[in-house]
């Protein structure tokens, strides 16, 4: 059994499944033992969230529930290309400004900014 964390409450959980994802992500498939209604209550509005999940098959020390306690999760579940791709093409939808495709406008509006970029690097390095 190994310990699932919520909204600091600690669960004695069972890893029962681990398979890798398209996106290069890792899906855990975890069990509990049977949880007071109030446990389970809780649990069930992490649906679809962004948690933070310590997983140990010895229990947790308290430097280890401070670390898990200072974890800050992005909210957004997506990394910073990942928004800015998002945004291109909720742009792209609006205006395509003549590109074929999305691809073409992604790659299009990339490289203007990453030239826009590089005009501000100084010579002298």
């Amino acid at each position: 059994m190994t310990e699932v964390t919520f909204n600091g409450v600690m669960l004695s959980a069972y890893v029962e499944n681990i398979a890798t994802r398209r996106d290069k992500t890792i899906k855990i498939t975890i069990s509990t033992q049977e949880l007071s209604q109030g446990n389970a209550g809780e649990l069930f509005t992490l649906l679809n969230q962004i948690a933070v999940v310590y997983i140990s098959p010895k229990g947790m020390n308290q430097n280890e529930i401070d670390l898990v306690d200072k974890v800050n999760p992005d909210l957004s579940g997506k990394s910073q290309s990942q928004r800015i791709r998002s945004t291109l093409f909720l742009l792209f939808k609006q205006n395509s400004e003549g590109h074929a495709d999305f691809e073409a406008y992604y790659k299009a509006k990339t490289e203007r900014y990453i030239e826009h970029l590089k005009s501000k690097i100084q010579d002298h390095f």
